[in-house]
């Protein structure tokens, strides 16, 4: 840990033995997510692929450090092959639980992020044109969606978490969610156009999904990849 934050703190000063102020910019991002539930109550959980696009802006920063704001639409869930009764409380008066044990049942839930992150260029790894860049921030979410899916070899349902069937489901599941990130990637500048980013990251949720009183131990995990262009101005 001491020999990681030597080399953090070496990083940001060389960077600013090159001193360039930088400005507010705008940019786009999207790309996939690969999610599911962690935590000691979530079981065998399984990925699910979802997508996020969304905006960034690069505030002013000081050599190779800056502040990255961003707001995107993220989708994540979790998927359960042959489990549909171990994560939702159904009612054994209305469901046999025989007749589920073909079926892999998806959690689909959809939110509006906003990560706040820190961004450090890697001056010493860098060129003219590529510049590789570790980042990392907390991240506030708002869920906006949320449905359920059970497939099988032929057929697909989707319902709504707010079905008249599942009355609880809806409220179930937080309104909310705080977490972290942690990501890395490369910075490619187009003289006068702009930049091209690629970038990977891991988001943490903190927030347990559910207040339920029972098995509550349950977070969202992801792993993103993404792509996007910030305007050179």
């Amino acid at each position: 840990m001491k020999l990681f934050s030597r080399i953090l703190i070496l990083v940001i000063f060389s960077g600013f033995i090159f001193y360039q102020p930088v400005f507010s910019q705008i940019g786009v991002k999207g790309g996939v997510n690969l999610s599911k539930f962690t935590g000691s109550d979530a079981g065998p959980a399984e990925g699910k692929l979802g997508l996020n696009f969304g905006l960034t802006f690069r505030l002013f920063g000081v050599g190779p450090v800056s502040i990255h704001p961003e707001i995107y639409y993220s989708e994540k869930g979790t998927r359960f092959s042959e489990q549909v009764n171990m994560f939702m409380s159904m009612n054994p008066d209305q469901f046999n639980p025989d007749d589920f044990e073909d079926f892999d049942l998806a959690f689909n839930l959809a939110y509006i992020e906003v990560p706040v992150l820190l961004k450090i260029s890697l001056p010493f790894m860098s060129t003219k044109v590529i510049k590789p860049f570790i980042t990392g921030g907390p991240v506030f979410a708002w869920r906006v969606d949320c449905n359920f899916s059970l497939e099988a070899a032929e057929s697909i349902s989707i319902q709504d978490c707010a079905n008249q069937n599942f009355p609880d489901l809806e409220t179930t599941f937080k309104d909310a969610d705080r977490g972290y990130a942690l990501g890395g990637g490369l910075d490619f500048a187009i003289p006068i156009l702009g930049t091209i980013i690629i970038e990977g990251r891991y988001v943490r949720g903190l927030s347990r999904l559910r207040e339920t009183g029972v098995n509550d131990d349950i977070q969202n995990q992801s792993f993103m990849l993404m792509a996007g262009f910030t305007l050179g101005f």
